[in-house]
């Protein structure tokens, strides 16, 4: 056996990664959360049109949806591991998706400007699955084995745990209108939710992905936070 050093000069892979990803930190912020928002909205059509087509008799694209886009128990037992990722994408109400987009469309621009591209796809990702696998655990711990959980809450929440760390004096508006500062909204939320999901109060909301979300979110600016930029 032969071993080699790879030279960490322009020919390396190391180098070769590190090209790659200032490439991809090159991209406007813009095409990332418009990105991010554009797979939402498809998705969702592909649920409306989904649901559709149930109507008229034909379930096969929803039965897909199902079993590719939703946090359930079987999904898991059946090896869909997936669905811990593309259910955070999964949107199947109006009201639903539009209060997700509200959100992400004000908080991703300054998170993104403050973490750059690829360590805010870090962030977006590694939220929703999070927060989706401590809905997963939650559920089983409460002996849960019929519930469905989806939407893009989780991820989002994570991305105002961390902006909230960040800058924990910014103003963000409650029901989009009563200002509130953003360590006061985080800690809000994660009291709610927190109440929420030990009661057990059927709000029709999945508390535990919330609280996972916000939990990612303070883990990811605790890990980064030696290299973040002064406000």
């Amino acid at each position: 056996m032969i071993r080699t050093t790879y030279p960490r000069g322009p020919l390396g892979p190391q180098s070769a990664f590190e090209r790659l990803h200032r490439a991809f930190n090159r991209i406007s912020p813009n095409v990332i959360v418009f990105g991010i928002l554009g797979l939402n909205l498809g998705v969702f059509v592909l649920w409306s049109t989904a649901k559709a087509a149930a109507s008229e008799g034909d379930r096969s694209l929803l039965q897909w949806m199902s079993e590719n886009f939703l946090l359930h128990p079987t999904n898991l037992r059946q090896g869909r591991f997936w669905v811990l990722l593309t259910s955070s994408f999964s949107h199947e109400g109006v009201g639903h998706i539009l209060i997700n987009a509200f959100t992400f469309f004000f908080l991703g621009p300054p998170t993104i400007g403050i973490l750059g591209n690829s360590a805010f796809l870090a962030l977006y990702l590694g939220g929703g699955l999070f927060s989706a696998s401590a809905s997963a655990i939650w559920h089983r711990m409460k002996g849960h084995w019929n519930y469905a959980s989806h939407g893009a809450s989780g991820a989002i929440y994570s991305v105002m745990s961390f902006f909230a760390f960040v800058a924990p004096n910014a103003t963000f508006l409650l029901f989009g209108v009563i200002p509130v500062p953003a360590w006061a909204m985080v800690a809000g939320v994660f009291a709610y939710d927190t109440y929420g999901a030990y009661t057990e109060k059927k709000s029709g909301t999945d508390e535990a992905a919330h609280i996972g979300g916000l939990v990612a979110g303070a883990l990811y600016y605790f890990a980064r936070s030696r290299g973040l930029p002064p406000l």
